[in-house]
């Protein structure tokens, strides 16, 4: 399909000479033909940028952005500078998409007026990827599910329905003018995917989900969610906080509350993290935040046992250690 809108595909990359070369086929690949697609090299020091490159003369649509490494958020904020489509999609280094995801997913924003198409994620080994992916080239077209939501809708989904979908910028089509001046804050080391479509969201945008998990997200051990940074308590709970106090300056007690709660649960869980790796002086830093949560006014509206989990966690550690053990007991009885 070589008519509509054109889209601009937005792939940061930094070493990822292992997976860029069948993430890219996914793109060049698309029933939808009216593309560019922006590798941005965030550094890499890996053949990522020669295969880009090579791939480049065979497609021009590709185009090869370099820059020292500043981050990921850096990497898109420059995709999106650069970009000339009406629309913008975001697709990670690693993943894939369905070949038809792009054509459906502006086929069905124009059709409903929305500002944003998203879709389900599959989340799934190297193997499992490539035999999706060639599954998908050889299966026959079929009727897509689609669900739509308005601007209160989009927020529901956002805070309740579809939150795990929105902890990622991945597989998210975005009308260019709807993003406007908003950009991907670098001061968040996690966390900047869902900052990012927070503010997009708090501007009133239509949305429409595509039922189908046409995002193929490649789980290894090099993703940034399995890192050892990760593993040992980066912080998630800034972008949450930033959610929370958002939604409670507007009075939306609802949505706040359910910041609150993943909040309390972010503090405990890097707190662990932080405990189990020997980090003192980061431990003790993010005790002091935990005092000062511990004093807002939505704190004291959690259950009464989670409560006591939480100040447990950060000032009776072993005693914490205990009781959490019970709770996960009862909870795969429970399961």
């Amino acid at each position: 399909m070589e008519t509509g809108k054109k889209i601009s595909v937005i792939v940061p990359m930094y070493n990822a000479e292992r997976y860029i070369g069948k993430c890219l086929e996914s793109v060049v690949r698309q029933t939808y033909g009216n593309l560019e697609i922006l590798v941005v090299d965030d550094g890499s020091v890996d053949e990522g940028p020669a295969i880009c490159k090579k791939l480049a003369e065979a497609d021009g649509r590709i185009r090869l952005l370099r820059q020292e490494n500043q981050g990921v958020s850096a990497a898109r904020n420059r995709g999106l500078d650069r970009a000339c489509g009406e629309y913008v999609f975001f697709l990670d280094s690693d993943d894939a998409i369905h070949p038809r995801l792009l054509e459906e997913m502006a086929g069905e924003a124009e059709r409903y007026g929305a500002q944003l198409a998203f879709c389900g994620y599959a989340r799934m080994d190297g193997g499992q990827m490539e035999e999706a992916l060639e599954r998908a080239w050889e299966e026959e077209a079929r009727k897509v599910r689609w669900q739509t939501a308005d601007e209160a809708g989009t927020e529901s989904w956002f805070h309740v329905e579809h939150t795990d979908i929105f902890s990622g910028i991945g597989g998210k089509l975005i009308l260019r003018s709807a993003i406007g001046d908003v950009r991907f804050d670098r001061s968040l080391a996690n966390g900047e995917d869902t900052w990012f479509l927070y503010q997009l969201i708090d501007r009133q945008v239509k949305s429409v989900c595509c039922e189908d998990a046409w995002y193929y997200y490649r789980a290894h051990p090099e993703s940034v969610t399995n890192s050892a940074g990760t593993a040992r308590g980066r912080r998630y709970s800034d972008c949450s906080l930033r959610i929370r106090d958002g939604e409670y300056r507007k009075g939306r007690r609802d949505y706040a509350m359910r910041w609150e709660i993943v909040l309390a649960e972010q503090l405990k869980r890097s707190y662990e993290s932080l405990r189990r790796g020997g980090e003192r002086e980061a431990a003790a830093d993010l005790r002091k935040t935990a005092a000062s949560e511990a004093g807002h006014p939505l704190f004291g509206e959690i259950c009464l046992s989670d409560r006591i989990l939480f100040r447990c966690c950060f000032y009776c550690y072993p005693v914490y250690v205990i009781l959490n053990g019970f709770v996960q007991i009862l909870v795969k009885q429970r399961g």
